[in-house]
């Protein structure tokens, strides 16, 4: 991996994570991905992780009555 392809995935990576970044270094983020598919798979991938993650925190918890269900059928295999 090329060194700038590092440092833009370093940046892109600090955004996904809720880092604030100027206009000119998300500009020069989505320059690099649009011309480095590598880059891009990449960071799409991550992309994808991030948000399901974020939206696992906000699930509701699995209620016990299921998670004793579940055991019980899970016994039964």
């Amino acid at each position: 991996m090329r060194e700038s392809c590092k440092e833009t995935l370093q940046r892109a990576y600090l955004f996904l994570d809720g880092e604030i970044l100027s206009e000119n270094e998300r500009a020069d983020i989505q320059v690099h991905l649009e011309e480095c598919s590598p880059c891009l798979a990449r960071y799409g991938l991550e992309e994808e992780l991030v948000t399901v993650i974020a939206r696992l925190r906000h699930a509701a918890p699995c209620p016990n009555a299921l998670k004793t269900r579940i055991a019980s059928l899970l016994e039964q295999a």
